[in-house]
């Protein structure tokens, strides 16, 4: 959503900004003549004191008016003469007159200043073309606001396109996700502005697919491993009502009582699992340095019979949450102890992409058809089911582990042992 604020608020600051100096331009070049308070007031002062020194010049001589009749007509600025008694002005206009200075009147067609000639009673009238910039009329007015709200609308037109278009996008995947399409995801594009709401959808739809693909498993688990322990128990319960033997009726008792361990057994794994999933809110992320958690494994894991060896820096951190992960270096451990033979080799790189984990053993590997399914809840290798005491849950714990902390799994042979090679990617610290 980081995006899509800031997209926002540099549309808006072009709008209104950019457009508003455009058309500041645009009003500038059709005055023409962009002339300030200061530079009209100037140019007025300069008339009055011309018009000032010709009044004093006209008064001076004897026949002002021959004068005044050789100024040119072309000019734009006029002179005439104008007996006093003819021009009626207010009286405070005629006293400034009298002390002489100047009468400046404005109209449509221009400036006329006003001499007193005292010695021929009469007054020099000056026409000068006005000196302040015109106005831009009420149509144009309106076209230019109309013009700017416009392309204001256009700009955010022109943004809110994608985003339209992104938001349509992802409300058909979710109506598609809403009718049983697991499957559907959004495309996240590189400049979509809610790049952060469609990644959010997208682990949200993997979450759900997930929990709805584990809900299978665990029916169908649960409806496959109870069925045994208690088609033995009836079985028990049949033979002991029928059986006198004390010995055998000890057996017996014994065999039923394996057979309800073995389905408490199932019954806890089912709610660990459970509680694991609801724990996500719970995660404490921080920098972990991965070599003490994995050489603390490795000391829990010794035994006779298997080699461990490690191999990678001590200063080696991801960020995640300690515990969660224990739990996993625990899992991929004791999966190679149980399917390994003599050796298993446990090492950590810092990569581009993340820190890479990779715990590899000499057993038999795993099929390329099988690792997509191997990391489902109570899915097992083949030929494992008596070999290997559990119910395939350790592998779906690390996939779950690494859905939080927003790592990946890949399973592939290992060059060095010759058997399964687990390589997990976590998020640097």
């Amino acid at each position: 959503m980081r995006r899509l604020i800031i997209s926002l608020i540099v549309v808006v600051l072009i709008a209104t900004m950019g457009l508003g100096w455009m058309f500041d331009n645009v009003v500038a070049q059709y005055l023409d003549a962009p002339a300030t308070t200061r530079a009209t007031n100037d140019s007025v002062s300069e008339l009055e004191s011309l018009g000032d020194h010709i009044a004093k010049t006209l008064n001076k001589i004897e026949k002002p008016q021959h004068f005044v009749a050789q100024w040119p007509v072309a000019d734009t600025h006029q002179m005439s003469l104008v007996p006093v008694n003819q021009l009626p002005l207010p009286q405070p206009l005629m006293d400034k007159l009298a002390d002489g200075n100047s009468v400046m009147l404005e109209t449509d067609a221009g400036l006329s200043l006003y001499f007193l000639l005292h010695n021929h009673q009469q007054l020099l009238l000056i026409n000068a073309p006005s000196l302040v910039t015109k106005s831009i009329d009420s149509s144009l007015r309106i076209m230019l606001t109309s013009l700017f709200y416009l392309l204001m609308m256009m700009l955010m037109l022109a943004w809110l396109y994608p985003l339209l278009r992104r938001l349509l996008t992802l409300r058909l995947v979710a109506k598609s996700f809403g009718e049983g399409d697991l499957s559907q995801r959004v495309n996240v594009s590189s400049i979509t502005y809610i790049r952060d709401l469609e990644t959010e959808f997208n682990h949200m739809a993997q979450r759900i697919e997930s929990l709805v693909s584990d809900v299978k498993l665990l029916s169908n688990a649960v409806s496959h491993d109870l069925r045994t322990p208690l088609a033995r128990i009836r079985f028990g319960l049949d033979t002991l009502a029928e059986e006198d033997d004390p010995k055998l009726r000890q057996r017996f008792e014994q065999r039923i009582s394996d057979n309800v361990d073995e389905m408490v057994e199932l019954v806890e794994t089912l709610l660990n699992y459970a509680r694991l999933d609801q724990s996500m809110v719970n995660l404490e992320k921080r920098s972990v340095l991965l070599s003490p958690l994995i050489t603390s494994c490795i000391k829990t894991k010794l035994n006779d019979n298997m080699i461990i060896e490690y191999h990678g820096d001590d200063d080696i951190g991801v960020d995640g949450d300690p515990a969660y992960l224990m739990i996993l270096i625990n899992n991929l451990v004791q999966n190679a102890l149980n399917y390994g033979r003599t050796k298993i080799a446990i090492t950590t790189e810092d990569t581009q992409q993340g820190i890479l984990l990779c715990v590899s053993d000499d057993g038999d590997g795993i099929a390329v058809d099988d690792r997509l399914q191997i990391v489902k809840p109570f899915i097992r290798g083949n030929d494992s089911e008596q070999s290997v005491k559990g119910y395939g849950m350790g592998l779906a714990i690390v996939t779950r582990i690494l859905q939080w902390h927003q790592g990946s799994l890949t399973i592939t042979d290992s060059k060095q042992l010759g058997g399964a090679e687990f390589r997990i990617t976590l998020p640097k610290s």
